[in-house]
């Protein structure tokens, strides 16, 4: 008896208390986010999340009668939990409620009506800039890098240009919020819910049960790739989840407050997996022209949508998720204004992304420019790691002069 209660007690404090109990650093989570990233490239494609929710999107269209295609020709309208793509934002959803339960940090926060129709519309400009780019920040951004497309490097620039809008938009707000604050007495806060907080574990180790049971059960149908997805996408949840790496606050911050230590970090993060990604590719584990998209203005002008979209939204097309996932009503208006407008695009343009006129070379589209076909292999390694040096280098300096 005494031997099991040793043992349970050092699972407790080595593995428990480190993991749930305490906040990572940001670094433990850009490197995470880049392994794990590799990893799932390595047995099936790099993270993104939008393109799902826009199929999701599509779907919600045709179930209502509004006859549509899903704006990605990769990711087709197909029954969600058929869908292989799918499983990974389920699994973002399982892993971060996990995780907020395990650490007691779960609480189901409402919003007034003006902040339900600003994630709404935050998403909506997400749902956008994730089909004008394509794709989302994460796969469009973090992971086309990573993958030495050029597009990734053409949606920093957009990205950047949309968190300096957006912050502008939450200040004025910040002001106009502070200008109408008058000084009276505070009311009495109600009882904290101890009881409730103290079952939110119980409750968390249900949550990760059912992930494993939902493995179970997609191995048992032949299907263990779906299996396989959830618990990659979980790894993700519990990544964003505990070291808070959120993308639309490293953007936001940048501007607002002049810290740049999470948008360093992930450019660190970056530079990890483009060496993991190029291994990859250069040894023929990967196509070549995985999560290499369409490069030109659109990038940019799709980043620049995006950007103000996340930062207005309070999270990116992760962040949303994950904040859902938390008890965050605002982010499921987020998410509903991204399916819907991404889901209605093949509607409304005609096309599907990366075709029709706004991704010709007319508009300064340029096609898919993979870095080594264009550079060779050191040509393109040196010329992405000194953009991101060069970009560091900067945020560095930034950071130095605000101090």
């Amino acid at each position: 008896m005494g031997t099991a209660a040793a043992v349970f007690r050092s699972i407790k404090e080595n593995l428990y208390v480190p993991l749930f109990k305490k906040v990572w650093p940001v670094w433990a989570g850009a490197l995470a986010y880049a392994i794990t990233n590799i990893l799932m490239a390595a047995y099936a494609r790099g993270l993104g999340v939008f393109p799902q929710i826009s199929m999701w999107g599509a779907s919600l269209l045709n179930a209502i009668g509004i006859k549509t295609q899903a704006p990605f020709a990769a990711y087709p309208v197909t029954p969600i939990l058929n869908d292989s793509h799918s499983m990974i934002n389920f699994g973002i959803v399982f892993g971060v409620l996990g995780a907020a339960l395990l650490s007691r940090e779960f609480k189901l926060r409402t919003d007034s009506w003006r902040g339900y129709a600003q994630g709404f519309l935050g998403g909506s400009l997400m749902g956008w800039g994730t089909v004008l780019t394509p794709p989302c920040n994460v796969g469009g951004f973090g992971t086309a890098i990573m993958a030495l497309s050029l597009s990734g490097f053409l949606m920093a620039i957009g990205l950047l240009l949309g968190g300096f809008v957006g912050a502008r938009i939450l200040m004025w707000q910040a002001k106009r919020a502070i200008s109408g604050i008058t000084i009276k007495e505070e009311p009495a806060r109600p009882a904290a819910e101890k009881a409730y907080t103290s079952r939110q574990p119980i409750i968390g180790w249900v949550v990760i049960a059912l992930l494993f049971v939902a493995v179970a059960v997609y191995a048992s149908l032949n299907k263990p790739n779906f299996g396989i997805l959830l618990l990659f996408g979980a790894a993700f949840g519990i990544i964003f989840q505990r070291s808070r790496l959120c993308f639309a606050a490293a953007f936001r911050d940048v501007f607002t407050t002049k810290d740049t230590r999470v948008l360093r970090w992930i450019l660190v993060s970056l530079a990890v997996g483009m060496v993991g990604f190029s291994i990859l590719k250069f040894k023929g584990f990967i196509p070549a022209d995985h999560f290499v998209f369409p490069a030109g203005l659109h990038n940019i002008a799709g980043g620049f949508v995006f950007g103000i979209g996340m930062v207005i939204a309070g999270g990116c097309g992760v962040g949303v998720l994950w904040r859902s996932a938390e008890g965050y009503v605002r982010h499921w208006f987020a998410i509903l204004g991204g399916m819907l407008t991404a889901g209605s695009w093949v509607l409304l343009y005609g096309h599907q992304v990366g075709q029709g006129w706004i991704y010709s070379s007319n508009a300064g589209g340029l096609g898919k420019v993979f870095l080594p076909t264009a550079l060779g292999w050191g040509g393109a390694l040196a010329a992405a790691a000194l953009t991101l040096a060069a970009f560091y280098t900067f945020l560095t300096w930034l950071e130095a002069k605000k101090r």
